[in-house]
């Protein structure tokens, strides 16, 4: 009875493991025709693929549907580009969708220097929104309308720093960690003619309206600031398309902004004798200013406004010893002006403007310079 229980179970482990085998088997057989179906997929994929992007035995053209998968590469690298020069910025996602946006639907042929000129646009674009959407608004107290004819100026002056540095970022890649220092001062002045459009504004609605205003603009203007920083680097360390000779990159950036003489390399000649000679004689003067009215005018204002505006050279205006009461504002449009007087302790200007008397804060310098090419000398 023992021996035929024994016998019983062993027949019924014996069918058991027949039937795991024909299970091993059946798996086994699906998988390795699934297998060879997914090669032959795939064979007949790259097949086809090669086809399609090769002419044909019959002297076909090739398809543009590899069009697609060509550009695949190009755009996957200036996305990752994009998204390194993003990541120094503050504002990242307002970055990547204005540079994406930018891009459009030709990203293989752009180069980092690109990609500066299209944040600087849309910088200057949305300023160009501010000023319309700005023009809009209602001013009904005096030193609102005041204020917003000080912006109508700061934003055509923002606009024309804006202009500058697209035109320095120019087509030479190579140049733009040379040129990095001046368009970070043209960008850091359009974010302070910004702040200081808002500040003229009382506190109020009209000012926290402005502020959002000038949000979008403001953002642009930092990105393109901390872009700047960042490609100047991104170019020192990467060969971009190979149009980078990074040994001739390497000196440019190292190479020092002042000369032996503590000028810059742009500096002219004559420009270098007014600033060197500080002992020697002083330069024939176009017009003379004389408190006393012994000279072509009484005060500097009158001086500066009758300077020739096509003048070519340099102007030299000379102001004779005097205390001179008058706030002086030199234009971006009195280009190369030259101004000195009888020394510090003798040719004094002075003036006395300021908020509480209702004059906007940007209106009350004593002498106000919104230019580049002036000298003065003592």
């Amino acid at each position: 009875m023992v021996f035929q229980d024994f016998d019983q179970l062993s027949e019924r482990r014996r069918l058991e493991r027949q039937q795991k085998l024909r299970k091993k088997i059946i798996i086994g057989s699906v998988s390795s025709i699934a297998f060879f179906v997914i090669v032959g997929a795939g064979v007949f994929a790259l097949v086809s693929n090669h086809n399609i992007s090769s002419p044909g035995s019959n002297g076909g053209s090739p398809s543009t549907v590899s069009q697609p998968v060509e550009s695949a590469k190009p755009t996957s690298h200036v996305a990752r580009v994009i998204k390194t020069v993003c990541n120094a910025t503050t504002y990242q996602d307002t970055c990547q969708n204005t540079l994406e946006k930018g891009v459009g639907k030709d990203p293989s042929s752009v180069q980092p220097k690109d990609l500066l000129k299209i944040a600087i646009k849309a910088a200057d674009k949305e300023i160009e929104k501010v000023l319309k959407k700005a023009s809009s608004f209602k001013f009904d107290k005096p030193r609102e309308k005041a204020a917003f004819d000080d912006c109508l100026e700061l934003i055509e002056d923002a606009k024309e720093e804006l202009k500058h540095c697209v035109d320095r970022v120019g087509n030479d890649i190579g140049k733009l960690t040379k040129n990095a220092p001046d368009l970070n001062n043209w960008l850091s002045a359009v974010m302070s003619y910004q702040q200081t459009c808002i500040d003229g504004f009382p506190e109020g609605k009209l000012k926290s309206d402005m502020e959002k205003t000038f949000k979008a603009a403001r953002e642009l203007t930092s990105n393109s600031l901390a872009m700047v920083s960042s490609l100047a680097s991104f170019l020192k360390n990467f060969s971009f398309s190979g149009t980078l000779n990074r040994r001739l990159l390497a000196e440019e950036y190292n190479s020092p902004s002042l000369d032996k003489d503590g000028l810059p390399g742009w500096t002219s000649h004559e420009d270098r004798r007014i600033l060197k000679g500080a002992n020697q004689d002083k330069p024939k003067p176009h017009v003379t200013v004389a408190k006393d009215g012994s000279g072509d005018f009484k005060t500097i204002s009158e001086a500066l406004a009758a300077v020739p505006a096509k003048y070519e050279g340099r102007y030299v205006i000379f102001v004779k010893q005097g205390i001179y009461d008058e706030t002086v504002t030199v234009t971006k449009k009195m280009v190369n002006i030259t101004m000195y007087g009888d020394g510090s302790q003798k040719t004094i200007v002075t003036g006395n403007k300021n908020f509480a008397d209702g004059v906007q804060t940007f209106r009350t310098a004593t002498f106000g310079i919104l230019m580049i090419p002036l000298t003065l000398c003592p």
